[in-house]
């Protein structure tokens, strides 16, 4: 009972506290001030796209749905295809399939593809002559509107080989006289394709056949069109009993191995590589001049999809494309902005003369006729 009364007195005593005059309530803990909101700016309007790039837009959006490209091709082979396919799928999120072969065997693909109604390849690409013979059979289709195109002044040379469109080209290759570096010494070079007439490069010259390859061809008949050598020239460079090789391939692997001192023709595009594994090779300017030729790619006619051998083409033909291809290549460029990647043994000086082939240097109607008489001038 005593600690009840107690309790009691001491809670009655606290309430007369709390009531007594002059006694402050005690304040209620103020509520947290609510943050100033930031002012958000507004998104910046999407640049409005001109009427080409709108159109292209619907170009990239097509070729994504139909998610591949499929393309028969002499040049796309090994690492460099890898390269390209992997490059061009992480842009665009597109396929590659990559076909490869010789330009011969594609233009014969192409036309059962289009005699049968089932096309497969969406995308052609290799030598010139071959590009164009395709053209002559209406194998090609012309891509428009490409934004790769719309300043040609970013080329060394026009991305069209032909007047209309339907071929471009995408690579220069110097197509020419190289030697041994270990077999032929500085001061022994020969400076002319006079020179090689010399009795002591008999049997010492290597050259493509032409029952087999174009590179004889392509690297010749641009020098006789443009009159820096004559046909008795080649008449008589088949006699010096030259070593004919398969191509391009099997006269590096005889010239890099010391087969032979000189290779009367041979491209830099498959020089580089050897070179760059150590390979003793180096080419030659002519006093008569050296051919400069290109290797091309062109869209087949009814492709399966078209907008994705658009987008590729224009790709290919882009900055971006050009540095894959031709660093993968250690090759040169079609266009300005892109370095050369070639090496300083195949790379001619400034003062070199060249002569680039023409569409009427490499027609087939051209090329039938020539291949008949260089087999007649070299036969043994």
């Amino acid at each position: 009972m005593k600690k009840i009364v107690c309790s009691l007195v001491a809670i009655l005593s606290l309430l007369l506290i709390a009531c007594a005059p002059g006694a402050a309530p005690t304040a209620a803990p103020a509520a947290p001030k609510a943050p100033t909101p930031t002012p958000v700016a507004p998104m910046p309007a999407a640049p409005k796209l001109s009427p080409e790039e709108a159109e292209w837009q619907k170009v990239v959006e097509a070729a994504k749905r139909e998610g591949k490209a499929t393309i028969y091709t002499w040049g796309y082979i090994g690492d460099t295809g890898t390269q390209i396919k992997n490059a061009f799928k992480a842009r665009y999120g597109v396929d590659l399939d990559i076909v490869t072969g010789r330009g011969a065997e594609f233009t014969e693909r192409l036309k059962t593809e289009k005699r049968i109604g089932n096309m497969i390849a969406d995308l052609t690409q290799g030598a010139s002559v071959h590009l164009l013979n395709m053209k002559n059979l209406d194998l090609l289709e012309v891509a428009p509107g490409l934004p790769a195109l719309r300043s040609k002044g970013d080329f060394r040379i026009d991305p069209m080989l032909d007047k209309e469109g339907y071929i471009l080209n995408e690579n220069v290759q110097i197509i020419g006289p190289m030697v041994n570096t270990k077999l032929v010494k500085p001061g022994e070079e020969p400076k002319s394709l006079q020179e090689m007439l010399d009795p002591k490069w008999k049997g010492k010259l290597l050259a493509h056949s032409p029952l087999v390859s174009t590179g004889t061809y392509i690297a010749f008949i641009p020098l006789l069109n443009a009159k820096a050598i004559t046909l008795d020239w080649l008449r008589d460079i088949g006699k010096q009993d030259l070593i004919l090789t398969r191509g391009d391939q099997d006269t590096a692997d005889k010239l890099s191995r010391g087969e032979s001192p000189i290779a009367l023709v041979l491209a830099d595009t498959m020089a580089a590589p050897y070179i760059k594994e150590g390979a003793p090779i180096k080419a030659l300017p002519m006093a008569e001049g050296v051919t400069a030729s290109t290797l091309v790619i062109a869209q087949t006619k009814n492709a399966p999809h078209p907008n994705a051998a658009r987008l590729f083409l224009d790709w290919m033909l882009s900055p971006e494309g050009q540095t894959v291809y031709h660093k993968s290549k250690s090759t040169a460029s079609v266009r300005k902005d892109v370095p050369d990647f070639r090496p300083q043994a195949v790379t001619l000086p400034p003062t070199a003369k060249l002569v680039l082939e023409t569409a009427s240097d490499v027609s087939d109607e051209t090329k039938k006729y020539v291949d008949k008489w260089l087999i007649d001038l070299w036969k043994k």
